[in-house]
Formats: C-alpha cells, sequence, structure tokens
C-alpha cells in the first residue's frame, strides 16, 4: 500500500497538478461555471410546465398553450444561447489570467464565434439560426474564445497595435489597442468559415459525436470519472480538473434531454452532472454521508463530535471536513470504501437509468450539486423514483462503509483512552 501511495503521489499526481493549473483548462472551467445562474433558473422555468403530477396540473398546463411558452421563454434564453454565454466568459477569464483587459477578450470572443454563422435571407429579412448557439456550438464557442485571446496574447507580446497618445481616455485607448488582434482572430476564422467554405461547427459536431455517445450511453465514462476523482482526493487533490473536462459534455447532453423533456420523447442521455452529483456523491466526493452518519453515534468521542459538526454541511454535499478532518485524505484505512462503494453505486445507478426503473434525468441543471441528494433526485427525473434510487444507493454506502468504520472506531478509542490514562 505505501509503495502504492508513494507512486501515485510521485508519479501520477504531479502532471495531474500541473494539468489542473493549466491556464486555458481554467478559463474553459471559469467561463462555465458563471454560466450555473442562468442555466439553473432556465431549466426550472422548463421543469414548471411539465411537472408530471398531479393530474389536474397537467391537464391545465395542457390546456393553456400560450402559458407554457411564455414559462419556457427563460429556458430558450439561456440554455438556448448558452454558447454565447460561455464564449464571453472563457474570453474573459483567459484574458484576466494574462493580465490583458477581460472585458475585450470577452467580447473579442464572441464577435470571433458569430464569424462561424451566418445570415439567412428571406423575405421577412435576415437571419441567423439557433442551431449553433445552444449547446451544440459549445466547442466551437471555446476554440474561438482561445483564438481571440491568444491573438490578443501575441499582438501585446509583439507591440502590435493602435498607441493612442496618453491624453486620451484609457477606456478610449484600451478599445483602440484591441482593434487589430480583433481584427486578425475575426478574419482567421472568416477566410476558413466563409471564403474556404469550411463549416467549422459541423466539423466539430462530428469530431465530438463519438465522445458524447461514450458519455451518454456507456457505464466507461462515468466509471473512469469516478475512480480518478476518489484517486484524487486521496491524495488531498481536488478534481476540479475532472469537472472542467466533462462540464462541456453534460451540458451539451442536458440541453439535449431538457429539449427532449419538452417534445415529450425518451431521454437520450445518461451522461450528465446529476448521474455522479446526485445519485453517486451523496454527501460530497465518495459518498461520504453515510459514513457521517455512522459517526454521529460512534463510541469515539472525536469521531462521534466531527460527524455530528459534519452533518449538516454533508446533507448539502460538502464533505472537506471529513476529507480533511478524519482525515480520508492519506487513510489507507478508509481509502478502499472511499473507492469500492462509488463503483457499486456507479453500476447500479447506470442499471437503473438503463433499464428503466427510473425515467431519465430531464430536467438536470435544475438539480445543483448543493441541492440535497433526495430531492436532487426528484427534481433531476420529475419522479419520486428519483429519490428511492438515492436511498438505495445510500444504504449501499452505509453497509460498504460500516466494517471499515467500526475496525478505525476502534483504533480510535483505543488511542482516547491511552490519551486519557497518561494524563
Amino acid at each position: 500500500m505505501n509503495n502504492l501511495m508513494s507512486f501515485v503521489e510521485n508519479k501520477v499526481m504531479p502532471p495531474m497538478m500541473k494539468v489542473s493549473n493549466q491556464r486555458h483548462l481554467s478559463a474553459i472551467r471559469d467561463g462555465l461555471i458563471a454560466t450555473i445562474p442562468i442555466t439553473v433558473i432556465g431549466s426550472i422555468f422548463l421543469l414548471i410546465p411539465y411537472i408530471p403530477w398531479p393530474q389536474s396540473y397537467v391537464d391545465f398546463m395542457g390546456n393553456n398553450p400560450d402559458l407554457v411558452s411564455k414559462l419556457i421563454l427563460p429556458f430558450n434564453m439561456s440554455m438556448g444561447l448558452l454558447s454565447i454565454y460561455s464564449s464571453f466568459g472563457i474570453g474573459s477569464r483567459l484574458a484576466q489570467s494574462y493580465d490583458m483587459d477581460s472585458l475585450a477578450g470577452g467580447i473579442s470572443a464572441i464577435f470571433t464565434f458569430f464569424m462561424t454563422l451566418s445570415f439567412t435571407v428571406t423575405d421577412e429579412g435576415s437571419f441567423i439560426s439557433t442551431k449553433y448557439l445552444g449547446g451544440e456550438g459549445m466547442f466551437t464557442s471555446i476554440l474561438t474564445a482561445i483564438l481571440a485571446v491568444e491573438v490578443m496574447r501575441l499582438c501585446k507580446k509583439y507591440n502590435i497595435g493602435i498607441r493612442l497618445p496618453e491624453q486620451v481616455p484609457s477606456n478610449v485607448s484600451s478599445s483602440f489597442e484591441v482593434l487589430i488582434p480583433v481584427f486578425f482572430s475575426m478574419t482567421i476564422v472568416w477566410l476558413v468559415t466563409h471564403v474556404l467554405g469550411f463549416n467549422v461547427n459541423e466539423l466539430i459536431a462530428d469530431i465530438i459525436t463519438p465522445l458524447l455517445s461514450v458519455s451518454s450511453n456507456s457505464i466507461a465514462a462515468p466509471m473512469i470519472y469516478v475512480l480518478l476523482t476518489c484517486l484524487m482526493w486521496i491524495f488531498g487533490i481536488h478534481p476540479q480538473i475532472l469537472a472542467t473536462v466533462m462540464l462541456p459534455i453534460w451540458l451539451l447532453n442536458s440541453e439535449a434531454n431538457m429539449a427532449a423533456a419538452q417534445a415529450g420523447t425518451a431521454i437520450p442521455n445518461i451522461g450528465v452532472q446529476p448521474f455522479i452529483f446526485t445519485f453517486l456523491w451523496i454527501g460530497g466526493g465518495g459518498g461520504t454521508l453515510a459514513l457521517c452518519g455512522l459517526m454521529c453515534f460512534s463510541k469515539s468521542k472525536f469521531l462521534k463530535k466531527l460527524g455530528r459538526l459534519s452533518i449538516v454541511p454533508g446533507f448539502f454535499n460538502i464533505n472537506e471536513p471529513l476529507l480533511f478532518g478524519l482525515p480520508i485524505v492519506l487513510n489507507p484505512a478508509l481509502a478502499i470504501p472511499f473507492v469500492l462503494a462509488p463503483v457499486i453505486c456507479t453500476f447500479t445507478t447506470y442499471f437503473a437509468f438503463t433499464t428503466g426503473i427510473v425515467p431519465g434525468m430531464g430536467y438536470p441543471l435544475a438539480a445543483v450539486w448543493t441541492v440535497p441528494s433526495v430531492f436532487a433526485g426528484v427534481i433531476a427525473t420529475a419522479s419520486i423514483r428519483g429519490a428511492l434510487l438515492v436511498i438505495f444507493n445510500f444504504l449501499i454506502y452505509l453497509v460498504i462503509y460500516y466494517p471499515f468504520f467500526k475496525t478505525y472506531e476502534r483504533k480510535m478509542v483505543q488511542q482516547e483512552l491511552g490519551e486519557e490514562s497518561t494524563n
């Protein structure tokens, strides 16, 4: 065990830490996280008209289509335009990381992204198709945001830009400074898309489709995610980098699920965030709410006190007090159940959704990770069976953690008795 820990700590974790602090990935993570308020609000408004019970409520909504269309407007304005918001957020954060004007970075990113689109001219006027303004254009918006800001950085590095006299107000001069970089990034995308006829959005969609298929319909993606997350936590490293990689895919799958829920068709994807954060991370990474509950009734004074202090945060899926206070980090005694229990629950959750025992997650973005899992399960699936799956997985965690916890408890009790006898 010591050799394994030494190998992971010295060979595996340093490159993962380097990746987790990578500038572009951090900007993508922060830019997408910034969209959470609008996606949550939009998904809640989508949920309201399609709550499947009671029947009188369902009939009322069915008889008032105008009301329904008004209620889902926030959803269309949030998820339907998600790539625009993401582009601005990523461009702004990346520019900020280079100590450049974040506002200019965000504006340049949006402009560059828009250059991948085209106007459709009709008798009624000119229109931009919304096809790639939502989740389907997410990866294009990420790439164009990075391109726009990197061009700004290179122009700044080589002093390429328009410099105005010092007497000119700073907000005006800064706008002119980025005029040439914005022109360069826009021109690059314009040439590729509209002169060479290279459809960037379609190409990226074709490349991403196999990855989305795996994340949506295979157990491989959640299993790898769970194993890596648990391993990183055991060595005290926050696994935010994994969420950064998966978040664009989760968002794209979530949009498809909510569109299916709105249309009343089958929910296509299980590769959405609540699969992990609602049904597996019950109490936080590693599903530690069950362990916290055992601690509340421990014979060890320390474990009982820590458990009762941690139970409320744990109910809202915040478990750092246990990870670092118990600790679970670098603790071989609890590392096995910390990995084993989530792996087993990954299988049970996957089986529940693929067999239809639990209905699909049609409202995944409404189930924010800080919402207690038993409630988030109902919200994500619009079914009480979502809560029953959470309870079932919680019982699995309880059974697996119990023998390891009792062993650790005996050690702690003996240690406390030894300290008392010494005093």
